[in-house]
């Protein structure tokens, strides 16, 4: 009995602690039968804010202008980044080099006037040997930078820009050598009873089509380049001669074969100290002994053979 007696009891005082805890007073302050009310959640919640777009974006803005106080608002500006700076500089050098191309490449010289009424026909092959017409004569334009910009663009538009100042530099070429003409006109319009050397001043092919501008202007850029010292020579200085691919004179066996750019085939000095084509054909020069006529002796020859004719033609016996 006296086991269960301290059970009970023991029992008691524990459910009368677990009370006055829970009613959040000390257990000697507990009145007898009083209850309290259990705790809602509201009381051990706190309450929260709730934040609208307007009140977000006035904190965000205000921490911006901080940060700007701050000097921590670097990133804030518009400055490019390093790789966007290197984009954009990269599109202005492309933007200025195009720019002075396109500013060199402007034509100063007006190019020839096409005429409609010069044509010619091509034959099955394609191509068709140009007819030449040597008995008008040509207008030789006056400045040789024109002439030699001709010369590129006729002879050498639909070439690469080597193989165009390629030519350039065989007329520049003939122009400083004994055996050509010494102005660029005339070595580019130079001709004789039989032919011309640079086929396009006789064959019509000035002002037979249209001339493209671009190519126009291209061809002046070049020549002014090779005129003034400006282009890296591709040829020596003896490189006179040149024809297409597509030909085969005569002549190109009596020279050194230099170089092939595109579509010509470009010379330097004949074989064996042959003669130049297109070169003043000039008399050798005399070795060994001048032999001078004499009047006197002329006189006493024709004496001589007179006699002795006189002679022969005589009767025998006479």
């Amino acid at each position: 009995m006296r086991g269960v007696t301290s059970m009970l009891i023991a029992g008691g005082l524990g459910c009368a602690v677990w009370a006055g805890f829970t009613n959040h007073v000390p257990f000697a302050q507990a009145e007898p039968g009083a209850t309290k009310p259990p705790p809602s959640l509201s009381d051990n919640v706190a309450e929260v804010a709730v934040e609208n777009d307007i009140d977000r974006r006035s904190r965000l803005n205000a921490r911006l202008q901080t940060m700007v106080k701050d000097g921590k608002g670097a990133r804030l500006t518009d400055a490019p980044s390093l790789s966007r700076r290197r984009a954009e500089e990269h599109v202005h050098r492309s933007a200025s080099v195009a720019g002075n191309r396109t500013r060199t490449d402007t034509a100063t010289f007006a190019p020839p006037p096409n005429n409609r009424h010069t044509s010619r026909s091509r034959g099955r092959s394609g191509y068709t040997p140009p007819q030449l017409d040597l008995k008008t004569p040509p207008r030789v334009p006056d400045n040789d930078l024109e002439c030699l910009t001709q010369a590129v663009y006729y002879e050498a538009r639909n070439e690469s820009e080597a193989g165009q100042a390629a030519v350039a530099e065989v007329v520049l070429n003939r122009s400083r050598h004994g055996a050509y003409p010494k102005r660029v006109c005339e070595v580019v319009y130079q001709r004789n009873s039989r032919t011309c050397q640079f086929t396009f001043t006789c064959d019509g092919s000035i002002g037979r089509r249209p001339v493209s501008p671009v190519a126009w202007a291209r061809a002046e850029r070049i020549a002014r380049e090779v005129y003034a010292g400006r282009s890296t020579s591709q040829l020596p200085k003896n490189s006179v001669n040149y024809h297409a691919n597509y030909v085969r004179p005569s002549w190109g066996r009596r020279l050194t074969r230099v170089r092939q750019i595109g579509a010509h085939i470009f010379y330097g000095a004949p074989l064996n100290g042959g003669a130049l084509p297109g070169g003043d054909e000039r008399e050798p020069a005399r070795t060994g002994l001048l032999f001078e006529r004499n009047e006197a002796l002329d006189r006493a020859y024709v004496l001589m053979t007179t006699q002795a004719a006189t002679q022969a033609s005589a009767p025998a016996g006479l």
